[in-house]
């Protein structure tokens, strides 16, 4: 059998351009201590170094730059490094929490306006923001920052990251922004929260909900989301239908490992630059990375493969029934277990809710 030959052609680059951020949200996967941010800065890409980048990943052919943090809007070079990578012509995303959107920020989006903009809400009160990241008047900086995004030909994407001190507003978000900015602006939902990574001081595990209380209320939101859409047509059985229809078993990743490094698009058709220079396949997986400033970014991507060096899965996911529907991928591995091969209890049991809620359920209704 001859060698599969896998081809990498980079489309899509995240540029982390802090860790740093101006809330302190419980559930943050990169945000570091406050004492560290004077390090941090000292050591972070200057605006110069982003901007070569730039130019580095038009040679390369990339098509779309994803400006993320951290708080991306918190470093004061931000419009000088946003204005210098713009005008290498890529399509340009920016994650943001929406609370230090100024009157610069607005005249620079409205002379370079991003593509697309995902604005973070994490309550529908000023007291939830305070529980959930740390200040009551976030939350309508906030509210204010996203009337004036709103205000830009970009493509507008709400998201929320759940979370037990939230919880008891997820629908009351979902609310507040129909009710603030507009029926076609629906709120996604961090899927599963996984532990903090590279040095973050964030303690998931004491705030993330449990296995079921996530699974319940993804699939709420799925029912929710079909009868906004099908109307009083609706019947709740579709939905556990539709997925037990769909659902085969196969070994963990076993299809999508032909076609990838990592089981995903992850250093093969997209990577990520970390704040201090790195290229790694996405801004959760720090176990593999090249480093940027040195080899410069197209060999950095080249020599990327090498550094690479999967372990066998551990024996339970490797007997999994349940690979096609779990959630783990190398990263969420290496976040949950620090290994690898580890087998993230987490994820598993996530996995055997859904199973339990869905695929059982259908073969009875």
């Amino acid at each position: 059998m001859a060698d599969y030959i896998l081809e990498r052609n980079p489309i899509n680059a995240s540029f982390e351009l802090t860790v740093r951020c101006n809330l302190r949200c419980k559930m943050c996967l990169f945000r570091h201590d406050e004492a560290e941010n004077n390090d941090l800065k000292v050591n972070e890409l200057s605006a110069k170094q982003w901007i070569d980048f730039a130019r580095q990943a038009a040679e390369m052919g990339i098509g779309g730059i994803l400006f993320t943090g951290g708080e991306p809007l918190l470093r004061d070079d931000f419009p000088e490094i946003y204005e210098g990578v713009y005008q290498h012509g890529f399509i340009i995303s920016l994650y943001t929490n929406a609370t230090l959107v100024t009157p610069e920020i607005m005249n620079l989006f409205r002379k370079y306006p991003p593509h697309k903009i995902g604005i973070s809400i994490y309550g529908a009160t000023p007291e939830t923001y305070k529980t959930v990241c740390g200040s009551s008047s976030a939350f309508q900086k906030a509210i204010d920052g996203s009337r004036s995004l709103l205000t830009l030909p970009s493509v507008i994407e709400f998201r929320s990251t759940i979370i037990k001190d939230n919880l008891h507003e997820s629908r009351a978000i979902e609310e507040l922004v129909k009710d603030e900015f507009g029926e076609k602006y629906p709120v996604s939902l961090s899927r599963m929260v996984m532990k903090s990574v590279r040095g973050a001081c964030s303690d998931v595990e004491s705030c993330r909900l449990s296995p079921e209380d996530n699974v319940r209320l993804m699939l709420q939101k799925s029912i929710d989301t079909l009868k906004n859409k099908i109307g009083k047509n609706f019947d709740e059985k579709n939905i556990r239908i539709h997925y037990g229809i769909n659902k085969s078993k196969t070994d963990c990743f076993s299809p999508r490992l032909k076609a990838s490094l990592l089981g995903c698009g992850g250093g093969t058709d997209s990577f990520a630059v970390t704040w201090d220079g790195k290229l790694q396949a996405c801004q959760l997986l720090g176990a593999f990375q090249t480093d940027a400033v040195k080899h410069g970014l197209k060999k950095a991507w080249e020599i990327f493969p090498l550094e690479i060096k999967l372990p066998p899965f551990d024996s339970k996911c490797q007997n999994c029934s349940l690979g096609e529907i779990c959630q783990c991928c190398f990263a969420s591995r290496y976040a949950e277990t620090g290994s690898l091969s580890g087998c993230p209890e987490y994820a598993c049991r996530d996995s055997e809710i859904i199973d339990s809620l869905i695929f059982k359920e259908s073969k009875t209704s």
